[in-house]
């Protein structure tokens, strides 16, 4: 008879264990600062040598307008479009690399665009009603010394479809 008592006992006192554990779970967390995002690297992560040949891969940090010129096929709204930026600064998105030669195409956006000191890119949509700026580092991936694509890394944008947009590799597909 002990033992069924000592049984019931331990049972019991492992019920009550489980029990507290259980309840815990349900605890409101206590709320926690929001990490801090991680720095954006602002040196060159393969630095052009002086020679470059055919098969030299190496990037730049863009520092001029002129750096990005070209056509990029890009992802506008998740679907392929291009993206043409011109050496004064001005860039315009449309559904043919054709179509980015005009001032502007109907239904993508267009705008004005500048390179600080510091080497941060804003970019400016003045059709958006809000977060009409997005500031980025863009590093230019050279081959042969020629630019092939472009890689934005996030400093501020309030506009999420943008982030999303610029967050993927533009590839170089026109003067």
């Amino acid at each position: 008879m002990s033992r069924i008592r000592l049984f019931g006992a331990v049972l019991m006192v492992l019920l009550c264990l489980t029990s507290a554990a259980v309840f815990a779970q349900d605890a409101t967390a206590e709320p926690t600062a929001e990490a801090a995002p991680p720095p954006v690297p602002t040196d060159p992560l393969m630095l052009c040598p002086a020679d470059v040949t055919a098969t030299t891969v190496c990037d730049i940090i863009a520092t001029k307008a002129e750096d990005m010129v070209g056509v990029w096929a890009v992802y506008f709204g998740g679907k392929p479009a291009f993206l043409r930026f011109n050496a004064d600064g001005t860039w315009v998105t449309g559904n043919t690399a054709e179509s980015t030669s005009a001032a502007s195409v109907e239904g993508y956006p267009a705008g004005t665009s500048s390179i600080d000191a510091d080497g941060v890119w804003t970019t400016l949509d003045t059709l958006l009603p809000n977060c009409q700026s997005g500031r980025y580092l863009v590093r230019v991936i050279m081959v042969g010394g020629q630019p092939v694509a472009l890689n934005l890394a996030l400093v501020e944008d309030c506009f999420a479809p943008r982030q999303s947009d610029y967050g993927y590799t533009l590839l170089r597909v026109g003067e």
